[in-house]
């Protein structure tokens, strides 16, 4: 017989936009068995409104009385699991939406894979007006830690934490989400931790992940990007780490395999990143380039050759 599976959305709320339509999301999910725990991050804007607009007992509402996450986005999102009282957790965002089957799909998967502390579903990214603009293709039902590290590297998923439903027990044991600035590669270091005993995957994208001027991702700010390449350079740390933990060695097929992808993921992020840098910052961002850890001269020159090259 199948088990009752309980559900906890939690969802660090600062932005009014598009809040309705994320929870209007997730109480219309065809799986009812879950709460829904909306925190006001001491926003500036009228969220209360929205909230209390909503006559649904599975709703609980609070709000921070100083602006957490915006000096510590994941002090934050661990700050709003404590209040989840059911067994798994999905970290819900003020913009993102779910496919009403997102839940029921899910349940399916914990019944079949019960030790499995990570669940996860397939990602369609949209924009503001909810057009889609990318996929991931389907992935394999069941992962072990090793099979799902490697396809990480490997590239081919949307980085995104709402698409994760975590075992609430295994998220606490882990002392909740990896911390690094403005949750840079949180999401993935938070996975990739609890994908030791295997990641359930729902293969169809259930989970919808929205692209907007106000993701703090498009911002621009000097500050900001630095803050990035430092978590950058931790993630790498923390995942080489994480590989080298994986009964492998430096001379492993897997290790290298891992070791390449990531490089690679690596290195796209740190163009990216700095090409955010305006040219205006140009010795600056030649010289984040010629200090940043974990790469090779070869590679340092073809980021800078890059950087001008787009920037010009």
């Amino acid at each position: 017989m199948d088990k009752i599976v309980s559900f906890s959305f939690v969802m660090p709320a600062f932005k009014r936009q598009f809040l309705q339509k994320a929870i209007d999301s997730i109480l219309r999910q065809d799986y009812p068995n879950l709460e829904l725990i909306i925190v006001n991050d001491n926003s500036p804007e009228d969220l209360a409104s929205i909230v209390t607009s909503y006559n649904d007992k599975r709703i609980r509402y609070s709000k921070n009385q100083n602006n957490i996450g915006g000096k510590d986005l994941v002090a934050n999102w661990n700050h709003c699991i404590q209040l989840a009282q059911n067994e798994y957790i999905i970290l819900a965002t003020d913009d993102d939406m779910f496919e009403p089957d997102f839940l029921s799909h899910a349940v399916v998967l914990i019944n079949k894979y019960p030790d499995a502390d990570l669940i996860r579903s397939g990602v369609r990214k949209i924009d503001e007006n909810g057009k889609t603009i990318d996929i991931e293709f389907p992935l394999k039902e069941h992962m072990t830690c090793r099979e799902f590290t490697l396809f990480y590297a490997k590239g081919g998923t949307i980085s995104c934490i709402s698409n994760y439903i975590f075992k609430r027990k295994a998220l606490e044991k882990n002392n909740g989400f990896i911390s690094f600035p403005h949750a840079h590669y949180s999401d993935d270091a938070t996975a990739l931790a609890l994908s030791v005993n295997g990641v359930a995957c729902i293969n169809s994208n259930k989970f919808l992940f929205r692209v907007s001027k106000i993701n703090l991702s498009n911002r621009t700010d000097l500050q900001l990007v630095l803050d990035q390449l430092k978590a950058s350079e931790l993630y790498a740390e923390w995942y080489l780490n994480h590989i080298s933990q994986l009964n492998t060695s430096p001379d492993d097929f897997f290790y290298r395999a891992c070791y390449g992808g990531f490089k690679s993921r690596y290195i796209y992020m740190i163009e990216k990143l700095t090409d955010k840098i305006h040219f205006s910052n140009f010795p600056q961002a030649i010289k984040i380039i010629l200090t940043i850890r974990y790469l090779f001269k070869k590679e340092r020159i073809r980021l800078i050759l890059n950087y001008f090259v787009n920037k010009v």
